[in-house]
């Protein structure tokens, strides 16, 4: 194969940015959501498809036959001179890795999907979408994705602005599949050409096979695919790769942008996890299979999200949704009700319809994600899980809810034909509320605007108003005495209007008392619309077994009462010396008993839609689990 640039022409645009980085939020969850959506969206009629991510850390000779395929003498140069100026996107410090003699990639493949359709220059394909045509999208109506940027993750969580996409379309004859090319999306940068002489370049490039007329690099296809990605790229099971309809994606130099390395066995249990979290009511309606691999494991494991505690009351509220009554029983108990929405059109004109409010009442057993409502339309991928913290404690009645809108009150299954057109209106209604990250509909978001003029003014009246006023109808009864709960909501947990505290208050509540906890710093911030933190916790002595701990961001009023928490999106840990294990896979974090000190890092989900938290502030609580050896 052979790696392509194009030269900058005098007069045309010098992009200091790779396109593919300002598209969006550089998390992992997003990276998840994207993925899984694209797969999802290319499932074939009637088939399920199966999502793996894979984690491949290269050595040896397998690393050198991966570098020579991808043309690494013409790339290399390339990538030292984007990093001369680089202070972002990580670069050197992934050269620096390969010079060590690792490289890591994490490998996304889909079975029983699409595939890379379309001819090599075509345009409206899903070949010309992905890799040539950046923000445009051939995705139906009914589909999750809209905006056509969403895969920008694959390159953007590369540190070389480089994948690899080996992929067999269903639409393609036998002969002519599978299809193997590479894509790069580097900024402006400078250095010399094969010839040596000194050339401006504006970044893009292509990865594959040399095109006749020079345009660019081209797709390899055939049996000449097949044999580079199974002996030279070392993509597993790559012979059966034209025999299975789908898209095999290669993420080089894979790195987390937004946050500092972790371990490859922990970001294939973190991917899981945001599977699970985001994508259950798709994944529990056979819509789609995930399944996880780390560079140790034998084979896939697949996620099963009737197995993660926390989503249980979730899962059962969605399953006993259509036989529900409209009232709570003793809890736990589910309820569904009908909430009014009118979606305005141009002119006077409306559609009046309905989405569906499921709500499980909370009997104590799941703490996790407590009196939140997991928000979808159709494409059954959870847009948000949005906090009602302060309608519970109105009602005296904690719970799980679901707010399932447009199509996703019918089966995953339902024929077009069956969808009621009021229905029908309000899933394209939702969809076109999504902002690029699919992570909210209470943003503002032009296209929205553009075809329902007046449409964000409704979406906050149904979830600031109508949804907590239908949850308060229907907890109210199930919970304490109305009168007793009001009088001491309205003592305790005033509401507020406006947007978070930036100078928040904080208050350290080890647990294990002072003999065990020598000291816990922290720093709580505020920037753009996530709570940040990072400090250290030192425990007073050497501990006797593994311990844990556990960090909240509350939520609290002018007098210091607290009355609501803040999703953690994401929290890392490790040894303050450097030795030890730190299991930080989940918020609980695990530490091995020959670590006594911790310094950790924390990051909040968005908050900019959390109307519980108006202008209240927020306090970092801890609960440390430890033991101590006993000196005497």
């Amino acid at each position: 194969m052979i790696s392509y640039f194009r030269t900058r022409s005098e007069g045309e645009r010098r992009m200091g940015k790779a396109v593919t980085d300002v598209a969006l939020d550089r998390k992992l969850e997003q990276f998840v959501r994207e993925t899984a959506q694209n797969s999802a969206d290319a499932a074939l009629e009637g088939k399920t498809p199966h999502l793996v991510y894979r984690y491949v850390q290269l050595e040896g000779d397998e690393l050198g036959d991966f570098l020579e395929a991808i043309d690494w003498d013409n790339l290399r140069p390339h990538l030292e001179a984007v990093a001369e100026e680089d202070d972002e996107i990580g670069v050197q410090s992934m050269l620096d890795r390969i010079d060590r003699g690792k490289l890591p990639l994490l490998v996304v493949e889909d079975h029983n999907a699409e595939g890379l359709g379309g001819e090599e220059f075509s345009k409206e394909t899903n070949y010309a979408s992905l890799l040539q045509d950046f923000g445009s999208s051939t995705k139906d109506e009914d589909e999750g994705g809209v905006h056509g940027v969403g895969a920008s993750v694959l390159w953007g969580f590369s540190a070389f602005k480089t994948s690899l996409f080996f992929t067999n379309p269903a639409e393609w004859s036998d002969g002519k599949s599978p299809r193997l090319v590479g894509r790069i999306d580097l900024p402006y940068h400078e250095c010399a050409d094969k010839e040596g002489n000194q050339q401006e370049w504006q970044g893009d490039g292509w990865i594959g096979a040399e095109d006749d007329q020079d345009r660019r690099a081209v797709s390899i296809t055939g049996e000449e695919a097949t044999e580079i990605a199974t002996n030279q790229l070392h993509v597993e099971a790559a012979d059966e790769r034209s025999e299975s309809p789908g898209t095999t994606a290669v993420v080089v130099g894979f790195r987390e942008p937004s946050r500092s390395r972790r371990s490859p066995a922990k970001v294939v249990k973190r991917i899981g996890e945001l599977a699970a979290r985001y994508y259950w009511p798709l994944i529990v309606e056979d819509g789609l299979k995930v399944s996880v691999e780390g560079p140790n494991d034998d084979e896939p494991e697949e996620v099963h999200p009737e197995e993660v505690d926390w989503l249980t009351p979730f899962i059962e509220a969605y399953n006993q949704r259509e036989d529900a009554d409209d009232e709570l029983g003793e809890a736990p108990d589910v309820a569904a009700r009908d909430v009014p929405v009118t979606i305005p059109h141009d002119g006077d004109q409306t559609t009046d319809g309905e989405v569906m409010l499921a709500i499980r009442s909370e009997g104590g057993d799941y703490d996790k994600f407590k009196n939140q409502v997991a928000m979808f339309r159709g494409a059954r991928h959870v847009v948000k899980y949005r906090q009602y913290g302060y309608t519970a404690r109105t009602a005296g009645q904690e719970f799980h809810g679901l707010l399932l809108a447009g199509r996703a009150r019918y089966s995953s299954d339902a024929d077009g034909d069956d969808i009621v057109e009021s229905d029908a209106i309000v899933e394209d209604f939702f969809r076109k509320a999504e902002p690029e990250a699919h992570d909210t509909w209470e943003q503002e978001v032009s296209k929205l605007e553009n075809n329902y003029p007046g449409g964000h003014e409704e979406i906050t009246t149904l979830i600031e108003d109508r949804v907590p006023s239908t949850l308060e109808d229907v907890l109210i009864d199930a919970g304490t005495d109305e009168t007793e709960s009001m009088e001491s909501v309205g003592g305790q947990f005033p509401y507020f209007s406006g947007g978070p505290s930036r100078g928040a208050t904080k208050r350290n509540t080890p647990g294990g008392g002072s003999s065990v906890v020598k000291n816990v710093s922290r720093k709580l911030s505020h920037p753009g619309d996530r709570y940040e933190c990072r400090g250290t916790i030192e425990l007073a002595g050497q501990p006797a077994d593994p311990w844990e701990f556990e960090i909240e961001i509350g939520v609290v009023d002018a007098g210091g009462n607290q009355f609501d928490t803040v999703n953690l999106d994401d929290v890392s840990a490790h040894a303050a010396d450097g030795s030890g294990e730190v299991d930080d896979s989940d918020t609980r974090v695990v530490v091995d008993e020959d670590v006594s000190s911790v310094e950790y890092e924390l990051s909040s989900e968005s908050t900019r839609d959390l109307t519980s938290i108006g202008d209240g502030k927020a306090r970092l609580n801890f609960e440390i689990d430890a033991e101590l050896e006993d000196d005497s």
